[in-house]
């Protein structure tokens, strides 16, 4: 079995230091570890393990948001502000399409004001007219 490069192993160490110190998430990346190891991002790029490694670390440290470095990162797990976000889309959408069934209440009482029957230019939308 081959010995694993010089590189890789300072490079496989970088990636534990991001892992258990997530505060430093900002300076994250392929090109600090190519520079702390003086090899090319491809040569990076290219190893299975380090590569591996690298993906697990991101999906780490995506998982915090970025905080005060003396205090540390705070985990967030998004699912409330996922939903919050959700909650307030929804919310919008109702809205407009309240809106929207006013305007057209609204178009359909001037064709029957000028004596246009709204039937014949809408024949699909003529129930809920008749329901509001």
């Amino acid at each position: 079995m081959s010995k694993s490069p010089e590189w890789l192993t300072l490079a496989l160490s970088n990636l534990e230091f991001f892992a258990h110190n997530p505060e430093f998430k900002h300076e994250f990346g392929h090109d600090y570890i190519a520079d702390r190891c003086n090899v090319s991002r491809m040569t990076l790029n290219r190893n299975k393990k380090y590569m591996k490694r690298y993906k697990e670390v991101r999906e780490i440290l995506r998982g915090f948001k970025p905080t005060n470095p003396a205090t540390g990162p705070a985990p967030i797990s998004g699912y409330k502000e996922k939903l919050a976000d959700e909650k307030a889309k929804t919310a919008q959408l109702e809205k407009d399409l309240e809106e929207l069934q006013l305007r057209l209440n609204d178009c359909y009482q001037m064709l029957e004001d000028h004596g246009v029957d709204p039937q014949f230019i809408y024949p699909t939308k003529m129930k809920k007219h008749k329901e509001a």
